[in-house]
C-alpha cells in the first residue's frame, strides 16, 4: 500500500492541503500519514489539523496518526475513523494493550525502538496482535537515517508475529521543514527517485510505503501506479534518435535470463521481439555501468538482445547504446534471474 504524508500547521495552507489529499486519493493512494505533535507548528494547527481527519474520512483513506498522551487526552477520538494510532510519548505497553481491546482504531507501535520483549510483554497484557503494526522512524537531518541491515533486522522480528511493517521515502518535489532534506527511512533513499526507493523497500518486504515529505509532485504519486508486485519497473534516460523497433524494444516487459551473465542482465525475450533490422547507431559511445544496449545487425544472431550493464564496458561499434538506467542501479543489482523487469521513461 502507498501512501503519503500530511502535516497541518506547517508551511501549506488547508486549501493546498485538501487539494492534495484529492490529488492523491484520484491517483490511488490510499494511505495517510500525518502527526499531531510536530514542535513547528502554527496557531492554525489544531483547527486545520481536524479538518485533515475529517477529509480523510470522507474519502476514505486508511489514516495513521502520530500522537503523544497529552493530545490524545483533548481529542475526541470517536469523532474521526482513525485506524492507526502511532502512540509516542507518554504511554505505557499495558495502556497500549488495553486501547487494542477497548477501541476500534488498532495501534502502530515504533518499528525501529521496539524490541522483541516488548511483544511479549504486550501480549502478556492482553493486547490484541491482530490489531498493531509497526512504523519506522522517518529522519529529517542529512545523514541519519537507518541502513537497510538494520531495518532487515528489525522487520524480521515483526514478521515473526504477523505485525505489518511501514516506513517512509522521500519526495524531491517539496521537502517538509524545518530543515528541508527529505523525510526518508533509509538514507540511501534521501535522494533517490520516489518509484526507485518504493520499490526498493517493496523489495525488502515493507507492507505501508508512504512519501514522508510535505508535498510529492504529481509525477511522483503518479509513478508510484506503475509498481507491480511481480515486475521491477526501472527508470531510464533514453539516448537521442532511437529507432523505432528499438522503442518496441525498449516499451516491452523483459525477463532477466535464468543464465545471465556475471556482469549483465539480459533480457530473454529482446531478441524475439525484434520487429526488424537494428541499424548500427550511438554504437561508438562508451558503455557504462548501468547503461541499457541493443547489440545491431553486426552482432549476427544475437541482433536485438537487450542489455542492462553492471560494469563498464569498452565500445563495440555491434552494441547500440540506448539509455542511461543509473538511477534504478539499486533495483539493477537486486534483480535476480527468472524475474521480469521493464522501463519507466523520464526526461533529463
Amino acid at each position: 500500500m502507498f501512501g503519503i504524508s500530511i502535516y497541518a500547521g506547517m508551511d501549506n495552507t488547508i486549501e493546498e492541503i485538501i487539494e492534495y489529499m484529492d490529488r492523491a486519493h484520484s491517483l490511488g493512494l490510499n494511505t495517510i500519514f500525518t502527526s499531531a505533535h510536530i514542535p513547528e507548528t502554527n496557531e492554525s494547527f489544531k483547527k486545520d489539523f481536524e479538518k485533515v481527519l475529517q477529509h480523510a474520512s470522507k474519502l476514505g483513506f486508511i489514516t495513521m496518526v502520530d500522537i503523544s498522551k497529552g493530545y490524545f487526552d483533548s481529542l475526541d477520538i470517536k469523532k474521526y475513523n482513525i485506524d492507526y494510532l502511532r502512540l509516542d510519548y507518554g504511554f505505557t505497553l499495558e495502556e497500549i494493550a488495553k486501547m487494542t481491546r477497548n477501541y476500534s482504531f488498532g495501534v502502530t507501535v515504533n518499528a525501529t525502538t521496539f524490541v522483541k520483549k516488548d511483544i511479549e510483554k504486550f501480549i502478556n497484557y492482553g493486547g490484541r496482535i491482530n490489531k498493531i503494526n509497526a512504523c519506522h522512524n522517518f529522519y529529517p537531518r542529512n545523514d541519519t537515517g537507518i541502513s537497510e541491515e538494520l531495518l532487515i533486522e528489525k522487520n524480521s522480528i515483526f514478521k515473526e508475529y504477523g505485525i505489518k511493517t511501514m516506513a517512509f521515502i522521500p519526495s524531491q518535489y517539496k521537502r517538509r521543514g524545518p530543515v528541508y532534506e527529505g523525510l526518508p527511512t533509509l538514507e540511501m533513499h534521501r535522494n533517490m527517485k520516489t518509484l526507485v526507493s518504493a520499490q526498493h523497500l517493496q523489495r525488502l518486504g515493507v507492507d505501508f510505503i508512504v512519501i514522508g515529505d510535505a508535498m510529492a509532485s504529481e509525477d511522483e504519486m503518479k509513478s508510484l501506479n506503475y509498481i507491480k508486485n511481480d515486475e521491477t519497473i526501472i527508470p531510464i534516460k533514453l539516448k537521442k534518435d532511437l529507432s523505432k523497433i528499438e522503442l518496441e524494444i525498449l516499451n516491452s516487459t523483459h525477463t532477466n535470463r535464468m543464465d545471465p551473465g556475471e556482469f549483465v542482465v539480459r533480457s530473454q525475450e529482446s531478441r524475439i521481439i525484434k520487429s526488424g533490422k537494428i541499424i548500427p547507431n550511438n554504437n561508438i559511445l562508451p558503455r557504462k555501468k548501468y547503461f541499457v544496449t541493443i547489440d545491431n545487425e553486426k552482432y549476427k544472431r544475437y541482433e536485438g538482445e537487450l542489455q542492462i550493464l553492471k560494469k563498464d564496458f569498452d565500445i563495440d561499434e555491434r552494441v547500440n547504446v540506448v539509455g542511461d538506467a543509473s538511477e534504478g542501479n539499486i533495483l539493477i543489482e537486486i534483480l535476480k534471474p527468472g524475474e521480469k523487469f521493464s522501463f519507466y521513461i523520464v526526461e533529463d
